[in-house]
């Protein structure tokens, strides 16, 4: 059956790099030395997963500081990530293609004793050939979506062989808990990484800024076009940040078609004066924005599709949110903005008079800033729950 498996992955695998070179390194990846080293490999899928697991990582790194670390994602932007802000791992690349041969050379050369997904990405080949050589695998800040759960549940045998091969998954809450729950008995709750985000160091930014400026993060077609056309780009100041680098180059041609003068982040000194929108077509600059910003607007959340980002990182630099109808994939985030009133929820049509009445009421934004900040502090404590538990996993097996 593993044959049959490694065929659909090869062709899947083709079919989704068709335009996407990098996807081709996962085939030819050289696989990191670790130089006799004990051996702990982080795999986080994208950008989001790689911020959340950032404080983990860090105390990880403490308390293991003899030990080789490695970082591995899916995706482009969150290799960048990584590398950005895991810069102390010993090493960081893309996750490797989930062939058998690939990945049973993979870890026949590390022989890595802890492997932590963080929040998803199970891919069975890699698993079983980490259980064969001995490595402890762990699922942290885990969530299992309601679409997921009723594909594993039709089929039950396949999927308790995935999770058998699992020895500590760590869900976010009550209500992960119960998805997994069909499928494996090594379940604990540890809660949301994302919750113990710390704030990045922001660099200083010269911009002259005359207007309130926000921040429309982690956008997505047809997102920039629907939220442009219901934002008031008159009176305002926009720090406009695509999800995906591929786009800048789109978002710039919808901004240059609708003819809204906008400079880029990549070319700040062509700034000529009076534009309202700037295109952020740079990696790593939210928390500068988020500083600058009186409120964030977090996409993603517009689209069905997507399901939303992680809504609770402006409030790390004390600023209120905005979001859509759409958060599937944020639940627990959305119900503490709205509960702790340090978010709103909104539609394209409903945008522009949600922030015109925010901006116009300075009573309620002091009132939102300080719910973010109380947010975030109240919700802090999963990091310490999940290290603990991979304490004891990897020490007391």
């Amino acid at each position: 059956m593993i044959w049959i498996y490694d065929l659909v992955i090869l062709f899947s695998y083709i079919f989704v790099s068709i335009g996407k070179p990098y996807h081709f390194k996962k085939l030819f990846a050289k696989i990191p030395d670790p130089k006799e080293k004990k051996v702990f490999w982080l795999h986080a899928v994208s950008v989001g997963e790689v911020k959340a697991a950032k404080t983990l990582f860090e105390l990880l790194r403490k308390n293991f500081p003899s030990h080789f670390f490695l970082v591995t994602t899916t995706t482009l932007t969150g290799q960048e990530e990584a590398k950005r802000s895991l810069s102390t791992a010993d090493a960081t690349c893309f996750l490797p293609i989930d062939l058998s041969p690939i990945v049973r050379r993979w870890v026949k050369k590390l022989k890595p004793e802890l492997f932590v997904m963080v929040e998803s990405d199970l891919w069975p080949n890699l698993l079983h050939f980490l259980q064969k050589n001995g490595c402890k695998t762990a699922l942290v800040s885990g969530k299992l979506s309601t679409t997921s759960q009723k594909r594993f549940l039709r089929f039950p045998f396949f999927a308790k062989r995935i999770f058998s091969k699992i020895d500590l998954i760590a869900a976010q809450n009550e209500e992960h808990f119960a998805r997994f729950s069909p499928f494996t008995q090594s379940l604990k709750i540890s809660g949301n990484l994302k919750f113990d985000s710390v704030p990045d160091v922001v660099e200083p930014l010269n911009l002259s800024l005359t207007e309130p400026a926000i921040t429309v993060s982690c956008t997505h077609f047809p997102e920039e076009k629907e939220i442009l056309e219901n934002l008031p780009l008159e009176s305002l100041f926009t720090f406009l940040a695509p999800r995906h680098p591929e786009r800048f180059e789109e978002v710039a041609a919808l901004l240059q078609k609708r003819k809204i003068p906008f400079f880029r982040w990549s070319r700040l000194h062509e700034r000529k004066g009076g534009e309202r929108v700037l295109l952020v077509d740079a990696m790593g600059k939210l928390p500068i924005c988020y500083s600058l910003s009186r409120l964030a607007i977090v996409a993603g959340s517009f689209h069905s599709k997507i399901g939303g980002h992680n809504l609770l990182e402006p409030c790390f630099y004390g600023i209120p949110v905005l979001f859509g109808p759409h958060v599937f994939a944020q639940t627990e985030l959305a119900t503490r903005l709205l509960s702790a009133k340090a978010g709103l929820q909104v539609t394209y049509e409903t945008l522009r008079s949600t922030l015109d009445t925010f901006l116009q009421n300075p009573s309620q934004e002091e009132a939102m800033r300080e719910a973010a900040k109380h947010l975030v502090d109240s919700c802090r404590g999963a990091c310490q729950k999940t290290f603990h538990l991979l304490k004891d996993l990897y020490i007391n097996p």
